[in-house]
């Protein structure tokens, strides 16, 4: 539905320029702030500056693709849907400095986090589905390009906690995601191109544990490089 929307919203092109891309790449998640909250339990915990692995070449390794439209007679702006597949994985081994209670006392200053929180863990991702606004602008007679994109929507990561002693497993809806994204378009033969880029991804995801939730900021720094069909000309 917001594909559809914002390819309305643009002036009628004369010809639109088509164009997919696939990508592979790493990222690193800045630390913060994990809040647990099962109430059943008398849990109300904050551990802070979590640490988070990433593993971007292990099964399932990171990957994202788009597709979009270049519009106008330059070819100079467009929109595309992007699909972003990151992991976002929890220290728990470590121990961080915390605030509030876990069950009928204060957490003990020293303990690792998965003495409560064995798992806290995206690991078939903190799934991004964005639209981007793109604007492109040629380099080198034409051989290259600078590309800039931002958008927003859905993430919907698959969970893995354990809090508790009890795990939960699951896709679900985490709130919406931000992403914006530099980068070079060089041509390589026919329409195939090579795309090499910065990104960087907000999100809030509030997600299901077992009898309650929990709530992190993922703030994540990207790499990615991959080929596209369409985006040169």
């Amino acid at each position: 539905m917001l594909w559809f929307v914002a390819c309305a919203s643009l002036p009628a092109p004369a010809a639109a320029q088509w164009y997919v891309a696939g990508y592979l790449g790493a990222n690193a998640t800045r630390p913060a702030t994990v809040s647990i909250e099962v109430p059943a339990s008398n849990v109300a915990i904050d551990f802070h500056d979590v640490e988070f692995a990433a593993r971007p070449f292990e099964s399932p390794q990171y990957y994202g693709w788009r597709v979009g439209g270049l519009f106008g007679a330059r070819r100079r702006f467009g929109v595309e849907a992007e699909f972003i597949h990151l992991k976002v994985i929890g220290k728990t081994g470590a121990a961080y400095s915390t605030s509030g209670t876990a069950g009928t006392s204060s957490f003990v200053p020293g303990q690792p986090m998965r003495s409560l929180v064995e798992r806290y863990s995206m690991t078939h991702g903190l799934n991004f589905l964005v639209v981007n606004v793109v604007a492109r602008r040629e380099l080198a007679e034409g051989r290259a390009a600078f590309v800039v994109r931002g958008g927003g929507g859905p993430t919907i990561p698959h969970t893995e906690t354990t809090v508790l002693g009890q795990a939960v497993d699951q896709y679900e809806f985490a709130g919406l995601g931000w992403h914006a994204a530099a980068g070079l378009d060089v041509r390589l033969r026919g329409r195939w191109s090579l795309v090499g880029e910065y990104e960087f991804t907000y999100a809030r995801p509030e997600i299901t544990v077992s009898g309650g939730h929990g709530r992190t900021t993922a703030a994540t720094h990207h790499v990615a490089v991959g080929l596209a069909f369409g985006l040169s000309r």
